[in-house]
């Protein structure tokens, strides 16, 4: 696993935006875990972790201003911003960044409708892209944005639930749920530490 590079282009994503490394951070743990409940062996669990992690690399080449825009984008920003992908892949390949991972960070915008940036549709979209995808959503729904509120635990889970089978992968949804149930339930049995 190429994970000196990861490093490295995590510390510059987190020099250049600390929000999308943060978001970065939070998508690579929900992906971990849906990818293990869905029962993935250890080394694509691994890659997808470090697909997570890097997925968003790419937004180091747009200005911080737009990646953080309270208002709407117009066309020409929209575009820039939907070039993060192939951005990403374009730094990561010269970093010798596998190409297993370099499709997930190329295609975890893709929706399982065909309705994605490149238009690949249901199982043509890598697995580890699909469940990328579903804990990059998810994380940007329930985070706090400067352009946008964060929504509800039940929110959130209702728009999954509303989208499987046109954004998500019908099949992971489930998943994600048992997966969501699962961290709570550890969560709720944590002791609560005062300062």
């Amino acid at each position: 696993m190429e994970w000196q590079a990861i490093h490295n282009w995590l510390g510059r994503l987190a020099a250049h935006s600390p929000f999308t490394y943060r978001h970065s951070l939070g998508v690579a743990s929900l992906a971990l875990n849906l990818a293990r409940i869905y029962g993935m062996d250890q080394g694509e669990c691994q890659a997808i972790y470090a697909g997570a992690l890097i997925h968003d690399v790419g937004k180091i080449t747009i200005a911080n201003a737009l990646l953080m825009k309270k208002g709407p984008l117009t066309r020409e920003e929209w575009l820039v911003i939907k070039n993060h992908p192939r951005a990403g892949v374009e730094l990561l390949t010269a970093s010798g960044i596998s190409p297993g991972i370099l499709e997930f960070v190329a295609y975890h915008h893709e929706r399982w409708d065909g309705g994605g940036y490149n238009g690949l549709k249901g199982p043509d979209i890598p697995l580890g892209a699909r469940i990328i995808a579903l804990a990059d959503a998810f994380e940007a729904m329930t985070s706090q944005r400067p352009y946008q509120q964060n929504r509800t635990l039940p929110n959130a889970l209702a728009e999954v639930e509303n989208n499987a089978g046109t954004q998500f992968d019908p099949g992971l949804v489930p998943v994600f749920f048992t997966m969501i149930h699962k961290l709570m339930k550890t969560a709720s049995s944590l002791p609560l530490i005062r300062p």
